[in-house]
């Protein structure tokens, strides 16, 4: 929405443009009159002055101007995530609401008096990065007295319809755009403004003239979308490609290691199966000594057993044979003697 309506005063002096909006409330309220396709006229010497009329019109159009501190975290969000910044934007320090964050959802809102049957116009900026997730989407709302009675506008919605916004500019870290919500307060005297993202983050600040972002570069959202696919696809695939790179390379220098130690095994196996025979000989002439020596302890055995064998049958008693043996040869004797003295008697 631009201001392409030229306002004048009683006298047909200009006083500056307007809104089409603005224009319309004005002669809705008996304010000024139609007197062209583009042209109104004050009906009140009241406007004569310029800065009067700008006050006055920006009451009679009913502007709603973001206020990041107007705003707080809704308690019937449970995921909440926001914080008010004071950031630097168009050369100007502002306030800003950085709200929201990747995997949940955060909810902004507001509360607003209204008079009944005006039109009104909720105006701010966006400012927002490029996230490829389908799930990720914004959207501001307006309710009346009761939670359900009235409009929504999807403002982020990949491939889906959405709220055009009235500038859409690219920046070094995003994409900037600047809402105008029309609203009909209908018979309420009150409404509430609600800002939600989610699986997303957004910035959001009061919306400037619209000159003020002159030296941005204009782009479409769905265009600005595709670059930004496109431009993260190439990057995936750089980086896939220097990964394969780097991964190639890794192997082939753990061939060259496993080839190079390949070589220095066979050269290790050669070595020992073409070792000259002189070194062969000595482990076998080793293994003829030990024989020898075990050969020669079994003779020093067999000596040995033999000293140990037993006595022939005609060998002397032992002294320390048992005296029952003794006993026996006594006995013998004396058989021997009554027999001899037995013969003598017969004689």
């Amino acid at each position: 929405m631009t201001k392409n309506i030229i306002v004048t005063d009683i006298n047909g002096n200009v006083t500056g443009t307007t809104y089409p909006k603005r224009a319309k409330g004005l002669i809705k309220s008996g304010r000024a009159i139609e007197t062209g396709e583009l042209t109104i006229q004050l009906v009140s010497s009241v406007y004569t002055d310029a800065f009067s009329f700008e006050t006055e019109e920006n009451k009679m159009a009913n502007i709603i101007d973001f206020k990041a501190r107007g705003f707080k975290l809704s308690q019937d969000c449970e995921t909440n995530r926001g914080t008010r910044l004071i950031v630097t934007e168009c050369g100007e320090n502002v306030e800003c609401f950085e709200i929201g964050q990747e995997g949940m959802m955060t909810t902004i809102t507001r509360s607003v008096a209204i008079e009944p049957d005006h039109d009104y116009v909720f105006r701010f900026t966006v400012k927002s990065r490029f996230v490829k997730g389908e799930n990720a989407e914004s959207m501001a709302s307006i309710y009346f007295d009761e939670k359900g009675d009235g409009y929504t506008y999807p403002l982020d919605r990949a491939d889906k319809n959405r709220f055009k916004p009235v500038l859409c500019k690219k920046t070094e870290d995003g994409l900037l755009r600047v809402f105008e919500l029309p609203f009909n307060s209908g018979d309420s005297s009150g409404c509430t403004i609600e800002i939600s993202v989610h699986d997303m983050t957004a910035w959001l600040y009061p919306a400037k003239e619209l000159s003020a972002y002159d030296s941005l570069e204009d782009i479409d959202y769905d265009q600005w979308r595709q670059d930004e696919l496109h431009r993260v696809s190439k990057y995936i695939s750089d980086l896939s490609g220097s990964m394969v790179e780097t991964i190639g390379e890794t192997l082939n220098g753990f061939g060259e290691f496993v080839g190079k130690a390949g070589d220095k095994i066979s050269k290790a196996v050669s070595d020992v199966i073409n070792r000259p025979a002189a070194d062969a000989e000595a482990p076998e002439a080793s293994g003829d000594a030990e024989t020898s020596g075990d050969e020669a302890a079994k003779d020093v055995v067999v000596e040995a057993k033999a000293t140990e064998a037993p006595a022939s049958d005609n060998a002397a008693p032992s002294a320390d044979a048992p005296a029952e043996s003794n006993v026996d040869a006594s006995a013998a004797a004396t058989n021997d003697n009554a027999t001899t003295a037995n013969t003598s008697d017969g004689i």
